[in-house]
């Protein structure tokens, strides 16, 4: 197209292509206020959901707000201060006007993390004003519920990344492309509301040559998503999962009935479809009915998913 690609597949990045959900800002503000009462939240949702974009615009944003001390951190675990020391740097920092804000991206249970958090919950009962945002997987967050000094963390609020708005994808496409309505509507079904969907076929569509049409860049997005999102989504379900997903899809039209007619233990059904609702895999609004929501993703089980 002779411009400079606004898509992006880069992790926590948006660029031009950025779809507001209104996450980020809802946060942002509660922690400004001085209203508020909120110190803490967890952003959670599917891989490729968005989860980073919105830990990443309230990073950059508070980090230029002269108020603010922000520390984002890694989910490796790297070793962290005695609780003597963080308290002290924190207490100086209010003292100072300064409010700090620490943040984690994809969080998982660690010793040091723990050790974390537990002195985080500390300084908060002592009236510090230190704010915490992470981002993870549901199952990893909820990793850290048995530990007993880590209930204000269990409590904190939970914002899930769910799926973008068509219009919002339709629009950005006809503007960023430049291409009619009714096409951007046909690139835009393809992606399901699926984030990373969205830039991906973005990207190729951006980059096609002027001969090529929607249909013919649909294998390079099945190889993309297949590789780089389905993969690590299939390694983390259990041999009981998979077989739930593999029966929503056989079963055509996702119905609870057809599905547990499908299973090898229909009794396991409950158990495994509040297991995928919390994985956010699996949505389950419809009373009686499973969907997924990921484009392509019948194709991904039926080639790679037995």
């Amino acid at each position: 197209m002779g411009n400079t690609d606004p898509f992006t597949r880069t992790p926590g990045v948006a660029g031009k292509a950025y779809i507001d959900n209104g996450v980020a800002d809802e946060i942002i503000r509660n922690f400004r206020s001085e209203e508020s009462a909120k110190y803490v939240y967890k952003i959670t949702g599917l891989r490729g959901s968005g989860k980073s974009v919105e830990y990443g615009k309230i990073i950059r944003t508070l980090k230029e707000d002269k108020n603010w001390r922000v520390y984002p951190l890694s989910s490796s675990g790297d070793a962290v201060p005695d609780e003597a020391t963080l308290t002290k740097m924190v207490a100086t920092a209010n003292k100072k006007k300064y409010k700090v804000l620490v943040g984690v991206d994809d969080i998982s249970k660690t010793a040091e993390m723990v050790k974390l958090l537990s002195m985080i919950g500390s300084m908060l009962l002592e009236g510090l004003q230190i704010y915490l945002v992470v981002t993870g997987l549901s199952e990893n967050i909820e990793d850290f519920s048995a530990e007993k000094n880590l209930t204000f963390f269990k409590r904190a609020d939970e914002r899930e990344i769910k799926e973008l708005s068509r219009y919002d994808i339709a629009y950005m496409y006809e503007k960023l492309l430049k291409v009619e309505p009714a096409e951007a509507r046909r690139i835009e079904a393809l992606t399901n509301g699926y984030a990373y969907a969205y830039q991906v076929l973005g990207t190729l569509y951006f980059n096609k040559d002027k001969s090529e049409t929607l249909e013919d860049i649909i294998p390079d997005f099945e190889r993309i998503m297949f590789k780089d999102s389905y993969d690590l989504i299939w390694r983390t379900l259990t041999n009981g999962e998979k077989e739930v997903v593999r029966c929503i899809y056989r079963s055509k039209d996702g119905s609870a009935a057809k599905i547990k007619e499908l299973m090898e233990k229909p009794a396991s059904y409950s158990v495994y479809r509040d297991r995928l609702i919390n994985k956010h895999l699996v949505d389950g609004d419809e009373r009686g009915y499973l969907k997924i929501r990921l484009p392509r993703f019948d194709k991904y089980i039926e080639i790679w998913g037995e």
